[in-house]
């Protein structure tokens, strides 16, 4: 499932597929948007994660759970702001694809993903991007991700920060809860 802003057209090779997906994404989601845990991947430890600090923000435990869908992944990730003023991510760019968006699962009569413009970041607090909530995800990713791949990603913020840093792609674990079976749209 691709978060799609108003305008874009997605490829869709595999219209059955495509259905499917949204089928599996309305069932596994849930969550409103905003903090909520994120899974840790089997066998690699927080350390092995991507992340990068400038001025008064830092990304940190940037991680991609192995795409089941090879068009598409999903980038999760913590944000921390010691500043004294709000910011928020206004924008990503990734080596995977020119296509990526800042999303949102929304939790309603049925749960669904949509494109943000922007994902806020609280004076002296964090946010995690993670199942359910926000996260960014990469569209059209051309050649697909495996495990131990690693692809560079560049957060850009309100207050003019750009960040790039590295990130793994890990095998994601089957934990309880609403994270388990999120999967199905990566």
């Amino acid at each position: 499932m691709q978060c799609r802003q108003a305008g874009r057209t997605p490829r869709r090779p595999f219209p059955a597929l495509a259905g499917l997906s949204v089928l599996l994404l309305a069932a596994a989601c849930g969550g409103a948007p905003g903090p909520a845990p994120a899974t840790a991947p089997a066998g690699g430890a927080e350390t092995d994660r991507g992340g990068a600090s400038g001025g008064a923000l830092d990304v940190a435990g940037a991680w991609i759970p192995e795409p089941a869908n090879p068009e598409v992944g999903v980038v999760y990730l913590e944000v921390a702001n010691a500043a004294g003023e709000d910011d928020a991510v206004t924008g990503v760019s990734t080596s995977a694809s020119d296509d990526a968006d800042l999303c949102a699962t929304e939790n309603g009569a049925s749960a669904r993903m949509r494109t943000v413009d922007e994902i806020p970041v609280p004076a002296g607090g964090s946010v995690t991007l993670a199942d359910g909530g926000y996260h960014l995800m990469i569209n059209d990713i051309a050649e697909p991700l495996a495990v131990g791949d690693r692809v560079t990603v560049t957060l850009t913020f309100a207050s003019a920060t750009e960040l790039e840093f590295t990130v793994p792609v890990q095998t994601m674990t089957g934990a309880p809860g609403p994270e388990a079976g999120h999967g199905g749209h990566h």
